[in-house]
Formats: C-alpha cells, sequence, structure tokens
C-alpha cells in the first residue's frame, strides 16, 4: 500500500495578494494534514502549460481553484480585461484538463475552476442572474450522487458557500450531474471517473454576506476527496 503523503497542485486564478492568501489558508485548512499542497498561479507565463506530463510531475493530483478577478461573462462588457483573461486562462489550463480526463488523474475543479471545465465541454458559462448567489445554500444530491464513490460519503442534502455570478446554462457534453440546488442546476459533476467539479466553495466553511449557515459537511468534501479518489481507499 502507498502510505507517502499525497501532493496536490492547486492553480490559482487570482491577482489581489489577501485574496490569495485566504484561499491558501482556506484550503490549508480544510486539506489539514491528509495532503501536502503546492499552489502555483495560471497568470506564470514562466510555467509549462502546454507541456502538461511535466507541468504535473511529482504531483498526484490537481485542482482548479476559484476566483474574484476573472468571469467569462460575470456582466461585464465584452472587451473587459477580466472577460477576455478568462479565455487566455481557460488557453493555459485546457492541455492539463484534458490530459487529467485522458490519463485518469484525480482532478477538482471548485467555482471558477467548475466554469473552466464547463466552458471546454460545451456547458455555456453565462452571467446567468437567477443562478448566481453569495452565501449558504443547500446541496441536494440526484440519484447519480448517492451512488458515487465519492459523493455517496455525504448526506443527501447539505450545506455548502457559494460566491458567483457566472454559472454553467447546459450539462456540459462527458459530464455526470451529482448534485443540485434550487438556483444552481449543475452544483456537482463529474467527468469520467476521478475528475470532480463542484460551482461552491468546499473550502470554506462560511461567507462574510449572504445566508449565514455553518457547512460542517462541505468541509468534509476535501479531506473525503484525498481519501476516496486521490489515494484510492475508499
Amino acid at each position: 500500500m502507498d502510505i507517502r503523503v499525497k501532493k496536490i497542485l492547486a492553480i490559482q486564478s487570482r491577482t489581489q495578494p489577501e485574496r490569495i492568501r485566504r484561499e491558501r489558508e482556506n484550503f490549508r485548512r480544510a486539506i489539514g494534514e491528509s495532503a501536502e499542497v503546492q499552489f502555483l498561479s495560471v497568470l506564470d507565463e514562466k510555467l509549462a502549460w502546454a507541456s502538461p506530463g511535466e507541468f504535473l510531475k511529482g504531483f498526484d493530483s490537481v485542482i482548479l481553484g476559484g476566483s474574484s478577478d476573472f468571469d467569462f461573462n460575470g456582466g461585464r462588457d465584452e472587451k473587459d480585461p477580466a472577460r477576455l483573461v478568462s479565455f487566455i486562462i481557460l488557453t493555459c489550463v485546457k492541455n492539463i484538463v484534458s490530459h487529467a480526463l485522458k490519463k485518469d488523474f484525480p482532478l477538482l475543479g471548485v467555482c471558477f475552476g467548475h466554469q473552466i471545465i464547463a466552458q471546454m465541454h460545451a456547458g455555456e458559462v453565462d452571467n446567468d442572474k437567477l443562478q448566481g448567489k453569495f452565501g449558504a445554500y443547500e446541496v441536494a444530491l440526484t440519484e447519480e450522487g448517492a451512488r458515487d464513490p465519492f459523493f455517496s460519503a455525504l448526506p443527501r442534502t447539505f450545506f455548502a458557500q457559494y460566491a458567483h455570478k457566472d454559472s454553467a446554462t447546459k450539462l456540459p457534453e462527458g459530464s455526470v450531474l451529482l448534485g443540485k440546488t434550487a438556483n444552481c442546476r449543475f452544483a456537482v459533476l463529474r467527468y469520467g471517473a476521478r475528475a470532480y467539479t463542484t460551482q461552491f466553495h468546499p473550502e470554506v466553511e462560511r461567507m462574510g454576506v449572504g445566508p449565514y449557515y455553518e457547512s460542517s459537511e462541505a468541509s468534509s468534501i476535501l479531506p473525503l476527496w484525498i481519501k476516496r479518489v486521490v489515494a484510492g481507499s475508499g
């Protein structure tokens, strides 16, 4: 049995130092001692984005994190840099996502990361005001979610923390719907066997805005992901 500590690469899509720091703290707190996490910026042009095998060498899994700086739409003008850079980011990470899916390499997309992977698979990410939200909302697992090797460890309903303007407006091609909320049609998706994405933030226990509910069940998602998907110990 492989008992070494797993190494996770977390790719950040942020520019503001305080938010970069906070995201790192949240992931480290949520993951705890179950794995080591290394953070890289998607805006670092020196990295080998075009060589995913080399890029992921030495890691056991990869996380695409959220972003408060960039949107595929976000209600912004078409020429807004925040929109334009989003598509540059997609170009940077698409080879990594494709490589992970092809090689069955553990992948987790969170919020903006969820949207990037959906956009890659014709999920049509848009500024759907009926789905955008901030705060804690109840996620309900679908029948597929209740049978999923990973998400079946969670209750059929649980609260999770959201902070997004854009949403996938179509079920992405090749994905399986595992969870949804009353105002989030595609809250949890699976692609293949080991790639999962969530529109909510499993690394956050409580938001500073919106409905105030703790989300202890959702906070168990990252350690469960490491145990059941990355380590594959069930």
